[in-house]
């Protein structure tokens, strides 16, 4: 009995108010460690440094994904590092005085910043697409012609992935996030990557960054954290499906030998932008600032929507032969603002051209030149922007935010 009253006062406050076994571990027992909770032994009060700090979270992002008609707040970012104008992405410039305590930037190195009213915009709608890929069978990087009868088996995972998601409930998160990160991690760990086809290693990040989307933005602290640990893969594999693409991403509507080929082609262009897009945005988020810009600046991609709709290849031909394809070269938008319409845009375009020509002016454009488009007006982000696309949706059903 004397020896077990003096193994409790060895043991950890905790293990003994719990009335559990301690390894007597120095400076923290491992149930301690485990369970990420202060760990004092007698006569040794509990460090601060030994108390584990949670992620960062962003009150006002969860709050925009509980609220979708939020009115945002009308400031920048980072008022201190650039003046940011109206819309539009717009640079920091290197030159400013960088604070002591962060580490300097290379030679050339060029931030971004984006105004909140357009970064909130394009979070909201991106946290949308895993549910509008499971319900219409598409996301608007994802051809659903794209991988002919069969779907690779990272996709199904993810398609998988998207459907427990679409159910969770406060009640199921835990069950459900535990699936969500097994397959996550399954796909992470992809025995056969070496063996990879660019059409296998176009799945894969389209797969991934689906649990990216889900991910990252939902609010759950570890699944971000997780999802901010795969950042380095995706961003790994997107240069490998841009090395072993460059002959097929110069296809154009006009220059592809087939609609199977352009299908491919189109896919791997928006997918690589969406990769480095969504890498930029969350550093947006979590920072203030980015550093992806030049490399997202010189990418193309067709903004035409009813070729990317097309079902069939006859049906791409007949678009293709009746339609300005509107292929965006290095995200300048201006001959697309000029002559194009909101009816030709899809949900990919719309979050790029608000991106880059900001949110009041192409709600301006939308009214003026969307044919059958209503803008209803809102002072809201969340259903100023929904109401667009939901307008725009009696075009093609399909495509909605």
């Amino acid at each position: 009995m004397a020896d077990q009253t003096t193994s409790k006062r060895r043991s950890c406050a905790d293990c003994v108010k719990h009335k559990r076994k301690c390894d007597m571990q120095q400076p923290r027992c491992r149930r301690c460690q485990k369970k990420k909770i202060p760990c004092s032994y007698p006569n040794r009060p509990s460090m601060v440094a030994e108390v584990d700090i949670p992620e960062l979270d962003f009150p006002w992002l969860d709050d925009l994904m509980k609220d979708p008609g939020l009115a945002p707040w009308s400031g920048s970012l980072q008022p201190s590092i650039a003046k940011v104008a109206p819309g539009g992405i717009e640079r920091a410039s290197k030159r400013q005085r960088t604070p002591d305590y962060l580490p300097g930037y290379p030679e050339g190195y060029t931030r971004y910043t984006l105004p909140r009213t357009e970064t909130e915009a394009a979070v909201h709608q991106f946290k949308l697409w895993p549910c509008k890929w499971l319900s219409d069978g598409k996301a608007p990087f994802i051809h659903p012609r794209v991988y002919s009868t069969t779907m690779p088996k990272p996709l199904q995972e993810a398609y998988a992935a998207c459907a427990i998601y679409s159910t969770m409930t406060t009640q199921n998160a835990f069950v459900g996030f535990t699936v969500i990160e097994s397959k996550a991690n399954e796909l992470l760990r992809s025995a056969d990557e070496a063996a990879w086809t660019p059409l296998d290693l176009l799945a894969a990040v389209q797969a991934l960054l689906i649990f990216q989307l889900i991910r990252l933005f939902d609010g759950d602290i570890r699944q971000r954290a997780l999802a901010e640990k795969a950042e380095s893969v995706l961003q790994a594999w997107t240069g490998q499906l841009q090395a072993c693409t460059v002959e097929e991403r110069d296809f154009t509507s006009d220059t592809a030998p087939s609609w199977r080929s352009w299908v491919f082609a189109e896919s791997a262009r928006r997918t690589v932008i969406m990769s480095m897009f969504l890498s930029g945005l969350y550093s947006l988020v979590k920072n203030g600032y980015c550093g992806m810009g030049d490399k997202i600046n010189v990418n193309s991609f067709t903004a035409q929507r009813r070729l990317w709709d097309a079902s069939s290849a006859l049906e791409w031909e007949r678009m293709r032969q009746a339609y300005n394809p509107y292929f965006i070269q290095r995200m300048n938008f201006e001959d697309f603002l000029r002559e194009g319409s909101g009816s030709e845009l899809d949900d990919f375009g719309l979050v790029m051209i608000t991106t880059y020509k900001g949110k009041d002016r192409i709600d301006d454009w939308l009214a003026l030149r969307s044919e059958g488009w209503n803008l209803i007006e809102s002072s809201s982000i969340g259903n100023d922007f929904l109401n667009v696309a939901q307008v725009g949706s009696s075009i093609s059903s399909s495509e909605t935010f």
